[in-house]
């Protein structure tokens, strides 16, 4: 640790706290880069090392015995005063010792406020942590993830460390001793239905590509599109339920053209019931099988593609590829696009989990460039906004 240093990155925080004040874009973010090289420079090595070894594993599971004890909705009953571990032990009848060792590494971890002994509070994580689509990614990371991790290095050993590309014999097989992650997921129900809050909460709270400032839809879809048949058509390829494109028809309200979902029959299913299923034409498709709608405007995947490795993913755009008009159609990926230096912790730890869960990734621009080229597709733009956040990346013949 030098002042010189530590002096040298407070005037850089006081700099970008005047551009903060002023709303300049990206303001945010590089403050926030800042303060984790202060916090950086100030911390031991040691006071590093320990952190990893002993204060994240415990919040973890901290986190994840919260969700068992409902301590998240127990905190926020009575508009959010303060409760006492008895209070937050009651709902489930647990240990009051118990429960005031978690709030008490919840709390050092600043999770929550302590405020009196044995009393607790919420802060401005807890509330966030009352509502499911926040909190549920704990549990599907913490009972899903969190074992495959556990066992990966056991894993890459008996593969004599190779990269994990086989999807039927990956990390998570041989941590859950199951076929596949779907598969696992429909025989935990608890589970999947984390997952799938989780799932939402994400979608729902990362910029998509039709906002504001990041793709050109008007230039780049509106603009010439075809008006009959399969030209006119935007399609969600493994698109779930339709929420993406209920979203894109209330924020292009100007698009004329259709609207259709691909998915499995199980899903084609449940998307007939959501309240926009009037909205768009859903239609059972899979992805590994030849596209049965040629020439359309636009064949868009929103992680998909991350889920599988390069010879499977290659599969999926040789099926576009063949059902694409040159000069008109579009594949549109929005995926994560890894920095090749200087990576976000959004990006590589994602990256990590792909590895886990499908034996599966996420790519850098020239890994994307390289698999869309070696299917016959040229990338026409990269668009991207923000820090760790996803990219829409534009490929045509």
């Amino acid at each position: 640790m030098t002042t010189r240093k530590i002096s040298d990155l407070v005037k850089a925080i006081t700099a970008e706290e005047q551009k903060l004040e002023k709303n300049e874009v990206g303001s945010k973010e590089a403050l926030l880069e800042k303060a984790r090289s202060l916090v950086a420079e100030l911390e031991s090595p040691l006071e590093v090392i320990y952190g990893c070894i002993l204060a994240e594993p415990s919040r973890k599971f901290s986190m994840r015995m919260a969700l068992d004890f409902k301590i998240f909705d127990t905190l926020a009953a009575g508009n959010g005063r303060p409760k006492s571990t008895a209070e937050l032990a009651a709902p489930m009848k647990a240990s009051h010792k118990l429960v005031g060792r978690v709030l008490r590494h919840l709390c050092a971890m600043k999770m929550m406020i302590q405020t009196g002994e044995e009393e607790y509070a919420q802060n401005k994580i807890t509330e966030y942590l009352a509502h499911a689509k926040y909190r549920e990614g704990i549990c599907y990371t913490f009972d899903a993830v969190g074992p495959t991790l556990s066992k990966m290095p056991e894993y890459l050993e008996t593969t004599k460390y190779a990269n994990p590309q086989d999807t039927n014999d990956g990390p998570f097989q041989y941590a859950h001793k199951t076929p596949n992650h779907w598969v696992w997921l429909e025989e935990h129900p608890r589970v999947l239905q984390a997952f799938q809050d989780y799932c939402a909460g994400v979608r729902e709270d990362r910029p998509n590509f039709m906002d504001e400032g990041l793709y050109p839809v008007d230039d780049r879809l509106i603009k010439g599109l075809k008006t009959d048949g399969d030209a006119a058509a935007f399609i969600d390829v493994g698109g779930g339920t339709g929420h993406a494109l209920a979203e894109f028809k209330a924020k292009v309200p100007e698009w004329k053209g259709r609207l259709v979902l691909q998915d499995q029959d199980s899903v084609v299913q449940i998307a007939k019931t959501e309240s926009h299923a009037s909205l768009i034409e859903p239609v059972v498709h899979d992805f590994f099988t030849a596209q049965p709608m040629m020439g359309a405007r636009a064949y868009y995947m929103r992680h998909i593609l991350h889920d599988w490795p390069d010879e499977e993913c290659r599969t999926i755009l040789r099926h576009l590829k063949n059902a694409m008009e040159p000069g008109y159609s579009k594949v549109l990926i929005h995926e994560c696009v890894i920095a090749d230096r200087d990576a976000s912790w959004q990006h590589t730890g994602l990256d990590i989990y792909m590895m886990a869960l499908f034996s599966a990734q996420e790519r850098t621009e020239r890994e994307w460039r390289e698999l869309l080229e070696s299917v016959g597709l040229k990338v026409t733009g990269i668009y991207s906004k923000g820090v760790g956040n996803l990219s829409l990346i534009e490929a045509m013949v």
